[in-house]
């Protein structure tokens, strides 16, 4: 007994330690792992967090280098420029450099826009600049090769983005100069896109073997210099506790590299680590103290709450982000709990605003490649299919104001039901300003959403099609350059319903379309023949003079086919010159129908003469072409006062350079063969040979 009490006595204060011992020990490995593993995931998600800020600051730096080229293009479209350069007025020139300069927000980029004459030779500048800003070879190849994209190049410690497209004025054949727009990467242009990606931002040279150069910054310049030596020396680690993290992406210039960089800032981080660990040391000292009482229970729930922890913290590093963190108490868990479900959040919302930003490049981008690739009713579609599938609505339509009537008529329809592609309306129909929801946008300028359009009285069916009864919800946006609406986007059936956030991106893309659409309808009036649709002799010329160029570089055959309405005098005697015009586009219609889209270019030539440049195409081909040509005009026919007037042409063919030698001389071969189907009775098809010699323009003139 008196063992048994001496050891009872013995273990009375040995067990508690013990107790202690078994508990207290293995909570404090699990803590000491626990906050080295939520260290080192910490870490992760910062490091991913500012390599995703450095690709968005480098997309938003593309974007904007990007826009130069459209701004360049806006000047060059712009009448005013054109006429001023024309009158080789450089006062008027300069001022209205300086309103644009501002109009297009340039300033951004604290950008210069020099307009370069005929010859090549700089003419005015704005700002005025003491030496031209970009090189003469951008400005050749633009003006003379057709050639254009954003230069990126080192010049005097600087980096430099330019670009140069040509001029062209309605009366001239040729470009009449040049405009150039070029800035320097500067601080300006980093708070910009610290603006909008949220973090700050650096751009720096780092070539091999020499110090790094900083090129612009939102830090100082003397914390970016470090902070960028220690990036490429591979020394920033939260261990380290450095002030900031950076990532890069590295981009490419004519004469080097260059970063594009983001740097987040650690002390949050930092903050919430040595907050943790003290929450984790104070969890350490309560176990061991209480150990003798709650050492299984408190364990137990410790361990619980800490792998609740770790996995969620395992789950937001893994991006699954839409669980919320959440522990029912208000003791140091639930505080770090909370904290990690603000970083969550905070993580989540990033995500979202870049993806969202993200979304909106690329749809951006999408817009820029089909205002430079496409024009006419294809840019309409293009511009439709894009939007669409932007805020996933099922179809949609465009409608644009006819000058001549001032009603909204129906250009362009895409309905899944109908086909897979959208379709050029070629039928009148038309809404009056101010009928239907589409016709109050347009009345108003201000874009609706409505979600029932079935029991809203603003609504109004197109009498032509069924679509309109199957339109669950709409959204209507108008096309304006300013104050004048040029149009009318009109989207349908989304699920859900349209959105306040598809009403706020679809105004941000309409001003880009609308200026897009405008600018191709003044450059398509600019080359396109009124009556015909065809293109102007002069353009054609322009067509032809590049056509022979390429076939003489890849030595293909070129040909030439050149036709005129026969006996067309006695239409416009005999009936008026209302039905010669008729004939002119019935001609001109079949003779489109007839060629190769997207490959043979037509053209009226003049009067009642027309051409056809055929690329790849040998003599025999051409001459194929022209019979089926003339056999199609020949069975087609208009109508005046109930008689049917039937058409005949006749054609002549001459082909590059196995025949001419020269544009000159093609064009005077194609049109002797034309003379000489003349002389055989008309409506019928030449080859050229030289025995035909006899038959140039002079010696035959009955037309």
């Amino acid at each position: 007994m008196k063992n048994t009490l001496t050891f009872l006595r013995s273990i009375r204060f040995r067990l508690p330690m013990l107790f202690m011992m078994v508990s207290a020990i293995p909570a404090v490995v699990a803590i000491v792992w626990i906050s080295s593993l939520l260290n080192e995931r910490m870490e992760v998600l910062l490091q991913q967090r500012v390599r995703d800020s450095a690709l968005t600051a480098h997309n938003i730096f593309e974007e904007y280098a990007q826009d130069i080229l459209l701004k360049a293009r806006l000047v060059t479209q712009t009448q005013q420029v054109q006429s001023t350069l024309r009158q080789q007025d450089k006062i008027a020139l300069i001022n209205q450099l300086s309103a644009l300069r501002q109009d297009l927000n340039l300033g951004v980029y604290n950008a210069t826009v020099e307009i370069f004459d005929a010859s090549g030779k700089l003419f005015v500048a704005e700002p005025k600049r003491s030496l031209q800003q970009v090189s003469d070879t951008l400005v050749y190849t633009a003006m003379h090769r057709g050639q254009y994209r954003v230069s990126r190049f080192f010049e005097d410690d600087q980096l430099r983005l330019a670009t140069a497209l040509p001029i062209f004025h309605p009366e001239e054949a040729r470009p009449i100069g040049a405009v150039a727009l070029s800035f320097n990467v500067s601080h300006k242009l980093a708070d910009e896109i610290h603006k909008l990606s949220a973090a700050e931002v650096l751009i720096f040279v780092a070539p091999l073997g020499e110090p790094a150069r900083l090129l612009a910054t939102t830090l100082d310049e003397q914390s970016s210099e470090n902070l960028i030596a220690r990036y490429l020396a591979e020394d920033l680690r939260l261990n380290q506790h450095p002030e900031y993290l950076l990532a890069a992406v590295r981009g490419d210039a004519r004469n080097g590299q260059y970063y594009v960089a983001a740097a987040l800032q650690t002390r949050d981080m930092l903050g919430l680590i040595a907050s943790l660990k003290q929450i984790l040391l104070f969890v350490a000292g309560a176990a061991a103290l209480l150990a003798l009482i709650f050492a299984l229970g408190l364990s137990r729930n410790l361990i619980n709450r800490i792998v609740y922890l770790v996995q969620a913290a395992r789950k937001v590093e893994h991006g699954e982000l839409d669980i919320r963190i959440q522990l029912d108490s208000d003791d140091e868990f639930g505080i770090l709990a909370r904290n990690l479900d603000s970083m969550r959040q905070e993580i989540q919302q990033t995500l979202q605003q870049k993806e969202s930003m993200i979304t909106n490049l690329t749809i951006r981008d999408q817009l820029n490649q089909a205002i430079i690739t496409q024009a006419g009713a294809d840019l309409l579609k293009e511009v439709l299919m894009i939007i669409i599938r932007a805020i996933n609505a099922q179809k949609g339509s465009i409608m644009m104001v006819d000058e001549d009537s001032g009603k909204l008529m129906l250009k362009v329809v895409y309905d899944p039901d109908q086909g897979e592609e959208p379709i050029n309306i070629l039928e009148h129909i038309s809404f009056a300003i101010g009928e239907g929801i589409a016709g109050q946008v347009a009345a108003t300028g201000e874009a609706l959403i409505c979600n029932e359009p079935q029991h809203d009285k603003r609504f109004k069916t197109y009498r032509f099609q069924e679509m309109d009864r199957r339109i669950w919800n709409i959204i209507c946006i108008p096309l304006k350059v300013q104050d004048q609406v040029l149009g009318v986007i009109s989207l349908d059936n989304k699920v859900g319903g349209f959105e306040d956030e598809d009403l706020t991106l679809l105004n941000h893309l309409a001003h880009q379309i609308a200026i897009a659409i405008q600018n191709a309808e003044l450059y398509e009036r600019s080359i396109i023949d009124g009556l015909t649709g065809l293109f102007i002799r002069r353009y054609f010329e322009d067509l032809l003079d590049q056509e022979l160029k390429r076939s003489q570089r890849f030595e293909l055959e070129t040909s030439l086919l050149m036709f005129d309405i026969d006996h067309f005098k006695r239409f416009n005697d005999t009936y008026g010159h209302q039905v010669g015009d008729w004939v002119i586009q019935k001609v001109a219609q079949v003779t489109r129908e007839s060629l190769r889209d997207g490959v043979d270019m037509a053209a009226r030539y003049g009067g009642e003469e027309f051409a056809v440049i055929m690329p790849d195409t040998s003599l025999e081909e051409a001459w194929l072409v022209g019979e089926r040509l003339r056999k199609a005009i020949e069975e087609s026919f208009i109508f005046h006062d109930g008689h049917k007037l039937k058409i005949t042409i006749s054609l002549g063919c001459a082909s590059f350079p196995a025949q001419a030698q020269s544009k000159e001389q093609l064009i005077l071969f194609a049109d002797t063969a034309l003379y000489a189907s003349k002389h055989k009775g008309r409506n019928c098809t030449t080859r050229y040979h030289s025995d035909l010699s006899l038959y140039e323009r002079g010696v035959f003139t009955d037309r």
